[in-house]
């Protein structure tokens, strides 16, 4: 998630299915870029409800201004929680 980051990709539908964990434990790799969105960094500010629930930064939910970069992170926490 950090490389896609670095590369102005927010994800938007962080959680476990869209994780996938190989057998002999290299990195992790994440799928199913549909509702990614290209960002201009983390302070870029987007509007839209994306994602899934439990899994959706709360700003997301109310369709605040948000950033889609910080409402990925929101969403590794819950994926890790």
């Amino acid at each position: 998630v950090a490389k896609q980051h670095q590369h102005d990709v927010a994800h938007m539908d962080l959680k476990p299915q869209k994780i996938l964990i190989p057998r002999n434990g290299s990195r992790l790799s994440t799928i199913d870029f549909n509702t990614s969105l290209r960002v201009k960094g983390i302070e870029q500010r987007v509007r839209g409800i994306v994602g899934t629930t439990g899994y959706t930064a709360p700003e997301v939910v109310r369709d605040d201004l948000y950033s889609a970069i910080r409402a990925d992170l929101w969403s590794c926490g819950k994926t890790l929680e």
